[in-house]
């Protein structure tokens, strides 16, 4: 009774190890699926929120778009026929400077 307890336990272990062996190798690696990783935010997109930004609140032809040390966008761009200097600031409102 002993001895096929313990073939059941043996047959048992190896069983669970070669699943657990075989979920740890099937399991998603950063280098090996850099596809399957986003990354949730770049500057490219910080910039492009920016000026939609900017264009949301009325104004074209975004350009010379800067980010400032204190988190705020500051640009030059179009409102009626004119070039004006904009300024996003870190809660989201666009004031002309």
């Amino acid at each position: 009774m002993n001895r096929a307890f313990l073939t059941i336990a043996v047959l048992g272990a190896s069983v669970l190890a070669a699943t657990g062996a075989q979920a740890q190798s099937s399991a998603p690696n950063a280098e090996a699926n850099p596809r399957g990783q986003m990354s949730s935010w770049t500057p490219t997109a910080e910039s492009s929120y920016a000026k939609s930004a900017i264009q949301s609140a009325g104004y074209s032809s975004v350009n010379s778009l800067m980010r400032a040390s204190d988190g705020s966008w500051h640009a030059v761009a179009m409102k009626n026929n004119a070039k004006v200097a904009v300024t996003l600031d870190r809660a989201g409102q666009v004031t002309a400077n």
